[in-house]
């Protein structure tokens, strides 16, 4: 969806400005142009973002709390195994 809407974007800004090359292909917008299309952007989709970002820190919370969890309970085990004994 944002491919379609970011050519669009860019089209009516060359179309409006009249910049097409001598062939007849489209010249690019710069830098502060395009910023305008993704300001535009962000904010037209910010819920959908925000509810992205939660989902993200909550899944990667979750890996890291259980990866936690597995750490410890290696290093439990390995402290509760008992040294063995060799007869001499």
């Amino acid at each position: 969806m944002e491919s379609a809407e970011k050519e669009e974007f860019i089209y009516s800004r060359l179309q409006a400005k009249g910049l097409r090359t001598k062939s007849g292909q489209r010249a690019t917008l710069d830098a502060e142009e395009m910023a305008d299309f993704y300001k535009d952007f962000l904010s037209k989709n910010f819920q959908k973002h925000m509810c992205y970002n939660r989902d993200w820190y909550r899944r990667n919370f979750a890996i890291t709390f259980f990866m936690g969890k597995v750490a410890l309970e290696r290093m439990w085990s390995k402290l509760r195994q008992k040294p063995k004994r060799t007869s001499s």
